[in-house]
């Protein structure tokens, strides 16, 4: 998958991206305002924080801001600096600082302009365990001339909390299993001859963050504890409910102002895609400049606890969808095909040896990769 820009800066692109009538209000008349994405947990680090700059609300394209200096510390206790591993991307060492339930964190930047923002100090909770996340058939409108569109809803549910009020933000990551459409029959090198391990390159396992983040509270519940909160809905007219799926959910006990902040996200991410129903506002967080405190900063830095779940989850066998075929493409072999191009894998269609679409042959290019994931169980 793409160079991610981080989980904050993906969401703040599909608010930008979510309407059709453009509105921009001011910002103070600042530009290349610092964009912060990044966590401490009760989990082992390492630790990222990914920093970045944006022009106005213009967030859309990621804009890293490499050679500042970041700090994490423990009120009364260790402090690290953490080492650039890539443009604005800074980790703590594997065994460096670690976070603990109870304790309490604070995100420090200098950045190369001699500007130096913080965070309040946050604390990490005591994780809630997850009693269960499941999946349920359905159908959903995407658009009013195309029909229903089959698919999962995915639900979670919580264990009860040690806490009267708990918050909680759901991010996930899916894998799913899917195979190549067409048999490579043929590989061309300079010469067409037969391949014997046609289907060595016939099924992956793709990786990808769910665009999608879930936030709840029990603060206004008679109970402790949330059962069935959507998660997300996840159509079936593609390749990731082909075969089999696995769902890895990261629910995070999060502070009243880290919920705030990301359900103000996750409120502005699911507009309907033609206006805001809702004017578009600043989404301010926790991070600010002790001596320019009217200077906008975007993002938050929070400490959470945090339980995880991975699920499995079969096809539907009531998802009866036709999903894209892939054709064959005969003029293409009239060519000559360079040598930087070779292999060339081939099949055989109803009028002879023919190229295809990508993906089609090699499920590779469609951006998996053959070897099982560690986690994964059929």
């Amino acid at each position: 998958m793409r160079i991610k820009a981080g989980t904050l800066l993906l969401f703040l692109a599909l608010l930008a991206n979510s309407c059709i009538e453009e509105f921009r209000p001011p910002l103070n008349n600042f530009d290349n305002l610092l964009v912060v994405d990044g966590h401490i947990t009760n989990q082992p680090g390492p630790y990222t924080i990914k920093l970045s700059t944006s022009a106005n609300l213009d967030i859309v394209k990621y804009t890293p801001l490499p050679g500042a200096t970041v700090t994490i510390e423990e009120e009364n206790g260790p402090v690290e600096i953490l080492t650039e591993t890539e443009p604005g991307v800074y980790q703590t060492a594997a065994d460096g600082i670690q976070g603990k339930a109870g304790r309490k964190y604070q995100l420090r930047i200098a950045t190369p302009g001699g500007k130096q923002y913080e965070s309040g100090f946050e604390t990490i909770k005591e994780p809630t365990a997850i009693a269960s996340v499941r999946a349920e058939y359905d159908t959903r409108y995407f658009d009013e001339e195309e029909g229903p569109i089959p698919g999962l809803q995915f639900y979670i549910s919580t264990g009860p909390s040690s806490y009267e009020k708990d918050y909680y933000l759901w991010l996930m990551e899916g894998t799913y299993k899917y195979e190549a459409d067409l048999d490579i029959t043929n590989v061309y090198d300079g010469g067409v001859k037969p391949y014997y391990h046609g289907d060595s390159l016939k099924t992956c396992w793709r990786t990808y963050t769910v665009p999608e983040l879930t936030t709840a509270s029990t603060a206004n519940r008679a109970e402790q504890q949330l059962t069935d909160i959507p998660l997300f809905f996840l159509r079936g007219d593609d390749k990731k409910l082909s075969i089999r799926y696995s769902l890895l959910t990261k629910q995070y006990a999060i502070s009243k102002e880290a919920y705030l902040f990301w359900s103000d996200v996750e409120e502005q991410s699911a507009q309907d895609g033609s206006l805001y129903t809702t004017q578009p506002f600043q989404i301010r967080g926790n991070i600010h400049n002790p001596e320019a405190s009217e200077e906008p900063v975007l993002g938050y830095f929070f400490a959470a606890g945090v339980t995880e779940d991975r699920s499995f989850f079969d096809r539907p066998p009531e998802l009866n969808v036709e999903l894209p075929e892939c054709g064959y493409n005969y003029d293409a072999l009239m060519a000559p095909i360079p040598p930087e191009e070779w292999p060339v894998f081939l099949t055989i269609g109803p009028d002879g040896l023919a190229l295809s679409g990508l993906g089609c042959l090699d499920c590779r290019e469609a951006g998996g990769t053959i070897i099982p994931p560690e986690f994964w169980i059929e």
